[in-house]
This record gives C-alpha cells, structure tokens and sequence, in this order.
C-alpha cells in the first residue's frame, strides 16, 4: 500500500469536524474495537509510521470519516493503539516500599517487551521513529511522564528508607537500567533475559546504597 494518501481522501493534517460519539451503543463499541485491533496489528507488523487515518481505516475496512469520529488527531490514534498494547499501566497504588520488588514489577512489562522478538523489534522501529516524527515523540514523552511518576516515588521512598543514599538521579537512575536493558537486548550477544534483567536491577541498588 502506497504511504501517499489519495486524493479523494482527508489528508493526515486536515481539518476534521468531529462529533462526539455514543459510547453507549455497542456498535459503536465493537467498531472502536475493531478499529483499534487493525491498529494494533499494524503497529506490531509496520510500526508507528503505518497509524494513520487511511492506513488504520483500510484495515479496518471502515471509512476514515469513523477513524477521525472517535480519534481525530493522529497522536489520538496513535495514543490508544500503544494504550492497547501495552501490558500494564504504571500505578503507584501497587508500590510496597520494597525497592527490589517494586523495580521489578514496574520494569517487568518492558523487560517482557524487549524478551519477546516482535514487540523488541516495535520498539526499536519506534526509537527510530522518534527520530523525525513529532507525533510519536509527542505520545512517548506522554507514556514516559506517567512511567516517570512512578519511576521517581519508587526511587524517594527508597532514599527515604535508607535503601538508596541521598542524591540519586531519577531521570540518571532510568536511563542507566533502561540503557543497560536496550543495550544487552539489541547490542550484546549475550542477549537480554529475565535473569540479566535482574541482575542489572541489583547492580543498580548496590551501587547506589548508602556507605
């Protein structure tokens, strides 16, 4: 399928006016679903670039008209087909107080993620992506300010706890076991697993404990 869009049909950036759609009539429902199950399966198969308006309505088999009802910008589609592969959403009401432990259960569903040879290869096309697409850098920075949230009550109940010393860097500590993750997984031979997943959480704890 060709990326241009055809001329008889509403260009990524137009104008749309949208109404509001019923959510109370299931056929509504069942199309949103299966609107965002084509959606799903192209990001998996094509990665982000394939979310568009045409793209998404095409294999869907509905009208783009439907898509821009319910999604009428392209980070709006592009929000609820990530929203609906991810997981698991981040909640801090799951947190223990167990610094190990909340690492763990926070980090797992990337770790399974980057384990898993389709979803790894998705989330390399979207790194790239985020290169030159504002829209997907846009919904990203979203998903990673809600992760970030959690990320950081996990991390100052644990200095405040005395597991961690004072001073560690949220945004530093992330991105040092997120890296280690993206490297072993897409730049190491050995290759990324549950066990070297915890393995590098434990070496971020002990060096970063107190003296």
């Amino acid at each position: 399928m060709s990326n241009d869009t055809p001329a008889h049909t509403k260009p990524e950036h137009a104008d749309v006016t949208t109404s509001t759609p019923r959510t109370d009539d299931p056929r509504v429902e069942r199309t949103r679903a299966a609107v965002i199950d084509a959606a799903t399966a192209l990001m998996m198969e094509d990665g982000p670039g394939a979310i568009t308006h045409a793209h998404v309505a095409a294999a869907a088999n509905v009208s783009q008209t439907t898509v821009y009802t319910h999604w009428p910008t392209r980070e709006d589609l592009l929000r609820a087909t990530i929203d609906s592969i991810r997981r698991h959403k981040p909640d801090t009401g799951e947190l223990t107080g167990s610094l190990r432990d909340d690492l763990r259960a926070v980090l797992a569903p990337l770790i399974t993620d980057l384990c898993d040879d389709q979803r790894a290869s998705m989330i390399a096309t979207m790194m790239q992506r985020a290169l030159h697409d504002a829209e997907v850098v846009a919904v990203r920075d979203e998903f990673i300010r809600e992760f970030t949230t959690v990320f950081d009550q996990i991390i100052h109940t644990a200095i405040t706890n005395a597991d961690l010393r004072a001073g560690v860097d949220t945004e530093r500590a992330l991105a040092s076991i997120v890296g280690s993750f993206l490297f072993q997984r897409f730049m190491s031979s050995r290759g990324l697993d549950t066990e070297a997943a915890d393995a590098v959480i434990d070496d971020f704890i002990e060096l970063h404990a107190p003296a």
